[in-house]
């Protein structure tokens, strides 16, 4: 440690030279001591601009603190506590007590500690409840399913398998989505199980902000052009044929290529859905049922006891094989059609929402 009084006194040979070594001491320590300059008639005055490196022993933790005195001369500045070997630069960061574990970042003007988010979330919706928004996170995408379509029955003669359920998905900053949110999941169409179309699939929602309608049920006649179910959309359930003539709409979707497909007959073959529901196969020439992207695929139609399969979907659930009572995938996969003694129509694959959360 070592301070003086910044001036050389005019004096002989060898006091000179030992009041020189003695400021240049104090230079190179940086005014190193207890005392503040200028606080005292023996210590060195203050200047602007100048360091000193406070050994006080009130500091915190008793480690001696870099200072800087601000350009006015009226206040020091503190720049960094020394800690053995380390410097901690408590003049630029903010305080590191309590923040173990933080990241630091800034508004552009100050900086700040922050809490590391923890790592990606999934919150998997089956039946309908409650979503409440969790306290981490920055982004959120939500992906949502309506409910595949009921397979047609009309036993000894056609069945139309169900529409897939359309799928909808979209990304959102987390700021910007309410505290909670009713989440609602389609049921899957109920499968004719005496003579006549299947049910249609339940809309899947997610507060205000999404809905995702179900396929279209596939019809049951006694006539062979019955016609599977439309697929779902984004805006709109696929459809169910009248009986006898062709397979039911798509559902309205945000452009041709997001519609579900359309439900195959005699007369329209089964489409194909992007986003929405693949189509439910129709009865005449046996179709299988439509695929789809990321909605549910079309359940597979028969007449007489062929046997045909559901559409497939990448996303979406399947759909199911005509003949065989079982219910389409979940989420959103369109039940098969009948025609088959003591065999309904199967149930569509209910709906779905997954909520990812990084």
């Amino acid at each position: 440690m070592a301070q003086a009084d910044q001036t050389v006194q005019n004096d002989t040979f060898p006091t000179v030279r030992a009041d020189i070594n003695n400021n240049l001491a104090a230079l190179f320590s940086n005014n190193s001591g207890a005392t503040e300059p200028g606080s005292g008639p023996s210590a060195p005055p203050a200047v602007a601009y100048m360091d000193w490196i406070d050994t006080r022993s009130t500091n915190p933790g008793g480690y001696p603190v870099w200072r800087k005195r601000n350009a006015t001369n009226n206040a020091w500045i503190t720049l960094g506590t020394i800690i053995g070997n380390t410097l901690a630069f408590e003049g630029t960061l903010p305080s590191q007590s309590g923040n173990s574990g933080k990241y630091l970042t800034t508004n552009g003007t100050v900086a700040s500690w922050g809490t590391i988010p923890p790592g990606s979330s999934k919150e998997v919706f089956t039946t309908s409840g409650t979503w409440t928004k969790p306290s981490a996170g920055t982004i959120a995408l939500i992906t949502i399913w309506g409910g595949g379509g009921g397979g047609g029955r009309d036993q000894g003669d056609s069945g139309g398998g169900g529409g897939g359920g359309g799928c909808v998905q979209a990304l959102y900053q987390l700021s910007d989505l309410p505290g909670s949110a009713a989440v609602t999941i389609g049921a899957g169409g109920t499968g004719q199980a005496d003579k006549g179309a299947g049910g249609v699939g339940g809309t899947s929602s997610f507060g205000s902000l999404l809905s995702a309608y179900g396929g279209g049920g596939g019809q049951g006649s006694s006539t062979s052009n019955t016609g599977g179910g439309g697929g779902g959309g984004s805006l709109s359930a696929g459809s169910t044929p009248p009986e006898g003539l062709g397979g039911g709409a798509g559902g309205i979707g945000h452009g041709s290529v997001l519609d579900g497909g359309n439900g195959g007959s005699t007369f329209i073959a089964p489409g194909r859905g992007n986003w929405g529901g693949g189509g439910g196969g129709g009865a005449a020439g046996n179709r299988t049922g439509a695929g789809a992207y990321y909605g549910g695929g079309g359940g597979g139609g028969c007449d007489n006891a062929t046997q045909r399969a559901g559409g497939t979907s990448l996303l979406g659930g399947n759909g199911a094989a005509s003949n065989t009572g079982t219910a389409g995938s979940v989420p959103g996969g369109g039940g098969g059609g009948s025609e088959e003694a003591a065999v309904a129509g199967g149930n569509g694959g209910a709906g779905l929402c997954i909520v990812y959360i990084w």
